[in-house]
């Protein structure tokens, strides 16, 4: 197979070794730096690289994975349809809506794909299918808490897209982004949201690095909670489904999931199932190709892409619409 990946930053690089770890052995990087490209090529040997888009939709691909920042996925993915069999497009889809549908629109009959990788964890998976099962009951409630200490995973978060909101930075477009995702494919399609948000301690930026989020989904039968901070010293992501008959909860830090059901003292744990973070993108990856071969749907379909674009836009917007401040409350009795 012929790959392609588009943009040499950590998420590119990621892709690029994982879709050689599951045995893609002719993979092409475009990235415009040069020192950078050079220093991928050497590190996974790659047989040729290219500076530039142009360079890149001059030639047919079997597949390609668009790893540029949000504000250039739609241009870059327009591009390359015509020239593959295949697209793989990272998070998220793109930051405005118009032209998030315009390439929907463009793609109508193509194989393409989004790159919310929680969809790949098989703790979701399993999730989801015991709600499948009925072992939960009726989803009542969801609730997400979730941060890390962004000078310690991501030190060069001030020299990259994250700084700048118009480039899809910031937590929403960032790390929560992953987290409504996750919650519209547990829980069904959000309704409406409210959005509190705040820079409230990362240096060296302004956007926001805070979140906490309420909606309801599902034709409103569902309660959605989701608070995530970029700051906080651990590096967790707990995620708890409650039912009408049980509960389900996800630790995507532990890579393991356990289910409770009314009556039970203790909750009832999996095995881990993901040995490290690679894991998960090499389980994405051979998704992408059995998709690619025709063989399964998109994890993440440009649609359910859409939908989590629009809770994102949604999230950006309703700070300051819906507040209701406690001296008004006192002022009118």
């Amino acid at each position: 197979m012929k790959l392609l990946i588009v943009g040499g930053g950590s998420i590119g690089e990621r892709h690029l070794r994982c879709f050689q770890q599951v045995g893609a052995d002719n993979v092409v990087l475009c990235e415009p730096n040069a020192p950078r490209r050079q220093e991928l090529a050497d590190r996974y040997t790659l047989p040729r690289t290219l500076a530039s888009i142009e360079d890149a939709v001059a030639e047919a691909w079997d597949a390609a994975v668009i790893c540029t920042p949000a504000h250039l996925h739609v241009a870059h993915a327009l591009a390359l349809l015509p020239r593959t069999g295949g697209l793989l497009i990272e998070k998220p889809l793109a930051t405005q809506l118009a032209e998030a549908q315009t390439l929907i629109d463009a793609a109508r009959g193509k194989r393409v794909g989004v790159a919310y990788t929680y969809r790949a964890h098989p703790a979701v998976q399993a999730v989801r299918a015991l709600l499948a099962s009925g072992r939960l009951g009726a989803l009542l409630e969801l609730v997400v808490v979730a941060g890390q200490h962004f000078p310690t995973f991501r030190p060069a978060y001030r020299e990259t897209y994250y700084a700048d909101r118009s480039t899809g930075g910031g937590a929403i477009q960032d790390a929560a982004t992953h987290l409504f995702d996750i919650a519209q494919h547990l829980a069904g399609r959000f309704d409406w949201v409210f959005c509190d948000y705040a820079h409230q301690a990362l240096e060296g930026v302004s956007v926001e690095d805070t979140v906490h989020l309420a909606a309801r989904a599902n034709r409103e039968q569902v309660l959605i909670n989701i608070a995530l901070n970029q700051f906080m010293a651990p590096n967790e992501t707990t995620l708890q489904l409650n039912g009408s008959l049980a509960s389900a909860r996800i630790h995507f830090h532990e890579h393991r999931y356990a289910v409770l059901a009314h009556g039970d003292t203790a909750w009832r744990w999996s095995e881990t199932l993901v040995n490290d973070r690679d894991d998960l993108f090499r389980v994405q990856a051979r998704k992408f190709l059995d998709m690619c071969a025709g063989q399964s749907p998109p994890a993440c379909s440009l649609d359910d892409a859409l939908h989590t674009l629009e809770i994102n836009l949604a999230a950006l917007e309703s700070a300051g619409v819906r507040r209701m401040p406690i001296e008004d409350l006192t002022k009118h009795g």
